[in-house]
């Protein structure tokens, strides 16, 4: 199918806009996790306890992919449009807490459906040579949530409910639905061999079998586990950690997640200007224990808004130039398995968020920022280890034996 540039230009912008309010409503609770706790009238921990609900959707990611496969993308993306919508909407109209859990869950599946559909839609459009342009475009909506709408959900929470910028993500959703259903490519399905299910689903357990048994791999998957335990159990509190450390608004707390999109954009940056310079293992590996101390460190800065949010900064600084440099040596350990390793990678690391955001609100609790810190801290150094140990190099792995 030829799609006019002007039309597929037209549609990448709808859909960009589209996972601005996907993500959005993904990441809108995290700082203002204090605020939907009074208004729900429920303690802290049953809030993060929803984040850990919408966190659980990541593990679903690859379901978008399969539903793609079979009846299209165009189909799936407005779809997953339509349950943002509804859970939005259902929060907006119906303050409780089952609605608000219900409502929660159903964003954070939409947006683990819409993004490998979207994906697949730029690739059945778009030559590879241009590919990597397209799909960063849309990917800009993941920092722009943190620069842009976030700070606006929180002056508008302030002025009005904490209900009303989901009202509003709720209408603009509603919007891009009609939009999308005008501008998105028809149907793309994948035919071959491997449309026949016992080919695949045979093919899929040797990838798996394979896998598993590449230590390299499962130290990966094992470093993401406690890297995301570690960054959720922060980000769930981090909000709250502001109001009562600093006294702050919902506005500057919402204003304060600026700082952490601009981190966001300078990690991503950083990492595709350095990390192959530096190496990619020893990126990692660097980040890593900079990420460590940071947690460590970030407890000592409560004494001034400006110093506790430059830790945080920072905090949000190296684990993003961490993970995104992990992801691309993921991308390289089994490349005959690229797509398996990282279907696993971002599925595992949708696990340790899931475990982050529980405990996040239980230490709070009981143990304060220092808890929070000594967990965070502790688990970015069993990642350290873990990818140390599995991209260690065997004895001898470098010579060459001749016969």
């Amino acid at each position: 199918m030829t799609i006019r540039p002007r039309s597929f230009n037209a549609f990448i912008g709808v859909a960009t806009f589209s996972k601005l309010m996907l993500n959005t409503a993904r990441r809108m609770v995290y700082p203002f996790a204090p605020e939907l706790a009074r208004g729900l009238g429920v303690p802290l921990t049953a809030v993060t306890s929803l984040i850990a609900v919408n966190q659980a959707t990541a593990v679903l990611g690859p379901l978008g992919a399969l539903f793609a496969d079979r009846y299209g993308n165009k189909p799936v993306l407005l779809f997953a449009v339509v349950l943002c919508f509804i859970g939005c909407l259902g929060i907006a109209l119906f303050p409780l807490y089952g609605v608000v859990l219900a409502g929660l869950f159903l964003a954070g599946l939409a947006k683990s459906l819409f993004d490998p559909s979207l994906q697949a839609q730029i690739g059945s459009q778009v030559p590879y040579a241009q590919r990597g342009k397209f799909i960063g475009i849309t990917e800009t909506s993941w920092a722009g949530a943190t620069l842009l709408t976030i700070p606006a959900a929180g002056f508008i929470m302030s002025h009005f409910s904490w209900q009303t910028p989901f009202k509003l993500v709720a209408i603009l959703t509603f919007v891009c639905f009609f939009l999308l259903l005008k501008l998105a490519p028809g149907p793309h399905r994948f035919h071959g061999r491997l449309s026949n299910k016992e080919k695949e689903t045979k093919r899929l357990q040797i990838n798996w079998k394979t896998l598993l048994k590449n230590k390299k791999v499962v130290g990966l998957l094992i470093f993401v586990f406690f890297m995301s335990l570690a960054n959720d159990n922060v980000f769930v509190i981090y909000g709250v950690w502001l109001e009562s450390a600093c006294g702050m608004s919902l506005a500057e707390i919402g204003m304060s997640t600026v700082l952490i999109g601009m981190a966001e954009f300078l990690a991503e940056g950083g990492s595709a200007l350095f990390s192959d310079r530096i190496g990619l293992k020893k990126s990692v590996l660097m980040g890593t224990a900079a990420t460590a101390v940071t947690y460590m460190v970030l407890p000592f800065t409560a004494s001034g808004i400006p110093l506790i949010l430059s830790g945080l900064g920072a905090l949000f600084l190296f684990f993003e130039f961490t993970l995104v440099s992990s992801m691309s040596l993921g991308t390289e350990l089994v490349p005959e398995f690229r797509a398996a390793t990282m279907a696993a990678f971002f599925a595992v690391a949708g696990i340790g968020r899931i475990i982050g955001a529980f405990s996040g609100g239980l230490i709070w609790s009981v143990y304060g920022i220092r808890g929070i810190c000594l967990l965070s801290g502790f688990c970015s150094v069993l990642a350290l280890a873990a990818l140390m140990a599995g991209t260690r190099r065997e004895p001898n792995a470098h010579k060459i034996i001749h016969p």
